[in-house]
């Protein structure tokens, strides 16, 4: 809520500086001849005074207006902004992609049945070859069912769940140039792309998304001029009509005997050519009949699919520039979409994760799980209201957040302060901190700026002259030379004494 707070201010701050810099910019002039007016060489001070009894004048008969004071903006600081979300989205953990995945299904459903770009309502069926018919449910999947003459079992499904839909909704490779290029999949892609932002700014309310999408369009602008992006190396002109479907009609006498070829094979030709390849096999064989007479480019355009360029249309400047353009607006959108699909790959994860979780789950156990992400969003915030301990002693606060009792810093010896210079006179607080410094990196660090090794001989040591001193008797010890003082004597008992001692003992007579 904190970034949504500071977003709200920083939209406030940008309109007022716009504000300021459409009042510099002085379109209507009218600064310029204030200022020429009280720049003139005549009477200067008279023209700056009667226009200072103007504004004093003017205040005095509006004294609510006072401009002097700064704004108070803390109550913006503290005022609650309003973001909302919907059930599924989990208060911004998960993506809600229901709707524009039912709106796949239909958009996927219409190409697959091959009306040419006909909107098919739940419930409208299509008799396929086999006498099967093909329709599209309440929930938006196929269902098959087993018509006249079909050996296929009634009721067989084929579903495109809502988890596949997660996982690939920004991967378009696998659709058709003509299912790409038509006006109900541009539509989509831009309710697609208008969510997934949407529900960028609401999580992500400080990242500069427009920034981002406006180098996306730079970046696009020279792969799509070069055809390097994946699918449209043709620049979106490849979509014209075949002039061939692969069959030789002058081996058929009418369309009756085209029939023969069944459905399947005469939506394969249609598709190849196109046309348009719904309906019924007798019409489907009809509308390719009309090629044994007439050339493609000479058929009339209803018979051409939706998205499809007529061969007489592409031969057309505007045309042709219309449909590129057409093309690029869609690859435009699609790796835009693949951008947002980048950016929110950790939510799009998570709800993955949830989709394949509510499947094993009740109503009442999501409806508690949804209650659990409320408190746990709303508990910082309860949190930072109680966040003030009265501390005047500033003692060492416990595992709770609250100080210690005194008289266990008293026992521990906090209040004695102890200060290495190895470590940069940093204080250490008690004996027990003090002691354990001696194994810590601080200490060890500065041990090895002094080229010293950090091992028990220097325990307690934390003068720098010290500890110097000590490595420099250490490593003349370390040598090995004799010297006179090292000399040492025997007494008849076998006790030994250094050279010094020995004569010191004699001089008395005591040996």
């Amino acid at each position: 809520m904190q970034s949504h707070r500071v977003r709200k201010r920083l939209d406030q701050i940008q309109d007022a500086a716009r504000k300021l810099m459409k009042i510099y910019e002085d379109e209507d002039r009218a600064r310029r001849e204030e200022i020429e007016a009280l720049g003139g060489e005549d009477k200067v001070f008279s023209k700056f005074y009667d226009r200072l009894k103007e504004i004093r004048e003017y205040h005095r008969k509006f004294p609510s207006l006072d401009l002097t004071e700064a704004e108070d903006d803390t109550p913006l600081l503290k005022e609650e902004p309003h973001v909302e979300f919907t059930g599924e989205e989990g208060l911004g953990r998960y993506l809600d992609l229901h709707d524009l995945y039912l709106r796949f299904l239909n958009l996927r459903n219409q190409q697959q049945r091959g009306k040419g770009g006909k909107a098919a309502k739940a419930g409208v069926a299509a008799d396929d070859e086999d006498g099967a018919v093909a329709r599209v449910g309440a929930d938006g999947n196929e269902i098959v069912e087993a018509g006249p003459g079909s050996g296929a079992a009634a009721g067989s499904e084929k579903q495109f769940e809502y988890y596949e839909y997660l996982t690939s909704f920004h991967d378009f490779s696998g659709l058709t140039r003509q299912q790409r290029t038509s006006k109900q999949f541009s539509e989509y892609l831009e309710a697609l792309l208008g969510y997934l932002c949407y529900f960028y700014e609401r999580t992500q309310p400080l990242a500069q998304l427009q920034r981002t999408l406006a180098k996306v369009e730079e970046e696009f602008a020279p792969r799509w001029e070069q055809g390097q992006l994946p699918g449209w190396e043709d620049r979106g002109m490849g979509a014209t009509a075949p002039s061939t479907s692969g069959l030789e009609l002058e081996a058929f006498s009418s369309a009756e005997e085209l029939e023969i070829l069944g459905a399947d094979r005469l939506k394969e030709a249609l598709s190849s050519l196109g046309l348009k390849c719904g309906g019924t096999t007798k019409e489907r064989a009809a509308r390719l009949w009309l090629l044994r007479d007439t050339p493609l480019d000479k058929l009339d355009r209803k018979h051409f699919a939706k998205g499809v360029v007529p061969p007489s249309a592409a031969a057309e400047p505007a045309a042709s520039s219309k449909q590129a353009a057409a093309a690029r607006n869609v690859a435009l959108l699609e790796v835009k979409v693949r951008k947002m699909a980048e950016l929110l790959v950790n939510v799009i994860a998570d709800t993955k994760g949830k989709v394949e979780k509510k499947q094993a789950q009740t109503y009442e156990e999501m409806q508690a799980e949804l209650a659990e992400a409320e408190a746990e969003v709303m508990a910082p915030e309860d949190e930072e209201e109680d966040d003030f301990v009265y501390n005047p002693l500033k003692l060492p606060l416990g595992w709770d957040g609250k100080p210690i009792p005194y008289w266990l810093y008293k026992l521990h010896g906090l209040n004695q302060e102890f200060k290495c210079e190895i470590c940069g006179n940093y204080s250490y607080w008690g004996r027990r901190a003090y002691e354990k410094h001696f194994k810590e990196y601080r200490h060890q660090n500065g041990m090895r700026a002094l080229g010293i090794p950090n091992n028990k001989m220097f325990y307690e040591v934390t003068k720098i002259d010290d500890a110097l001193q000590l490595w420099r008797s250490i490593q003349e010890k370390a040598k090995g030379d004799f010297k006179p003082d090292d000399e040492e004597f025997e007494d008849a008992q076998g006790n030994v004494y250094s050279k010094k001692t020995f004569d010191d003992l004699k001089r008395q007579g005591l040996i």
